[in-house]
């Protein structure tokens, strides 16, 4: 079944509200699409439209007020809020800012702190200059960041969200473990990609929504750009790192693959690559800190004698966004917790414009972690 029971929504909202209790927050308004989705469940990508924003007002004592333009009154009727007020959009001189004053108005509270996600990790979507509107028409209340609030909440995943994750995260495992059998020496990045695309979707996946791949002789000089018409040549180490979907969930891992004859060095730094991400895994568990798994991995690629790390960091959270909070790298002392889902992503650049990237999914289990994705080869596939 596509989405979730009322009751996961009423919970997030009483968690939520817990939250802003406690710190004293009276109302938070909602604009980015991921917290949009979560709280109210809808399932759309209109989003990609940017003329018209979205907007969920939660107050800590009264029911979620969904203000959308009124092209998503239909939509909105479909999920479990039963508060829903719309104006008529497109309308540059009152994109919804009237509107969403008179919600507040209606809550019959004169001040307080109002919360909005401006901080880590988090955006408006809405002009800013209609931002300012309201923090001009709302002076008798303090606007400060809610984005704390919301990723204390969304850091833990439900059972229910992790049935999700685990089904995108199936669902690309099989289609990287079946791509072998299908390319060839020759092919060019964009085949590869649009075969591995098809099969996201021949095997139950919605949407491949980002999809990174690239080659290069024995290893490759970045890891976010799309495939373009390059054909694989002998020597050359493609990688393909996918953030595909279903029902709105994300799973983010990556595959390399070998054409033709490997240097002896490049399947080295496969192989400590391998082992770095072992070692993860090995001690992930409640209480270890992602500054703590961070420095098990430098500890084993720092035996690589030319090891240099250019991505920042080496794994992140994962769910409804493709990289959420936590990072794992040296400055974030974040505590893993039971049911929160985490990449590993380890990566080295042995040699100037010479990188290989390995990357996993797992979950924190209450003593230690299970292995979402299946796990990447040992030794680096070859294809002839």
């Amino acid at each position: 079944m596509r989405g979730f029971p009322k009751e996961e929504f009423i919970n997030r909202i009483a968690k939520l509200r817990q939250l802003m209790e406690k710190n004293h927050v009276d109302a938070i308004i909602i604009t980015s699409p991921s917290n949009f989705r979560y709280f109210t469940g809808l399932d759309s990508y209109f989003w990609e439209s940017p003329t018209r924003p979205w907007f969920v007002l939660i107050p800590l004592l009264k029911d979620p007020i969904a203000i959308v333009p009124s092209i998503g009154l239909s939509s909105l009727e479909k999920t479990w809020i039963d508060n829903i007020i719309t104006w008529n959009s497109p309308n540059p001189e009152d994109e919804g800012i009237s509107t969403v004053l008179n919600a507040i108005h209606s809550l019959k509270i004169e001040k307080g702190n109002i919360g909005f996600e401006l901080g880590k990790e988090s955006f408006l979507r809405m002009k800013i200059n209609d931002f300012r509107k309201l923090e001009n028409q709302l002076q008798n209340f303090s606007i400060i960041d809610s984005s704390p609030l919301l990723w204390e909440l969304r850091l833990i995943k439900s059972q229910n969200e992790i049935d999700k994750i685990k089904d995108i995260i199936a669902i690309a495992s099989k289609t990287f473990d079946n791509l072998a059998s299908k390319i060839s020496l020759g092919m060019s990045e964009r085949e590869i990609a649009n075969i591995f695309k098809k099969d996201i979707i021949d095997n139950g996946g919605d949407h491949t929504l980002y999809l990174a791949c690239t080659s290069g002789n024995n290893g490759y000089d970045q890891i976010i750009c799309d495939p373009t018409d390059k054909k694989t040549s002998n020597g050359d180490v493609l990688v393909i790192d996918t953030g595909s979907t279903k029902d709105g969930y994300f799973c983010d891992f990556n595959r390399n693959y070998g054409f033709g004859e490997i240097a002896a060095e490049t399947k080295d730094c496969y192989s400590c690559l391998w082992q770095v991400t072992e070692s993860a895994i090995a001690i992930a568990k409640p209480g270890v800190s992602c500054s703590d798994l961070n420095d098990e991995m430098l500890k084993v690629l720092n035996q690589f004698k030319n090891y240099q790390n250019s991505v920042g960091r080496m794994g992140h959270g994962l769910g409804l966004q493709m990289t959420e909070p936590p990072s794992i790298m040296k400055n974030d002392k974040t505590a893993l917790e039971k049911n929160m889902v985490i990449t590993l992503e380890p990566s080295m650049e042995y040699k100037t414009g010479k990188m290989i990237v390995h990357e996993e999914n797992i979950l924190i289990t209450e003593n230690g972690c299970e292995l979402l994705s299946t796990r990447t080869p040992k030794s680096l596939p070859i294809i002839n």
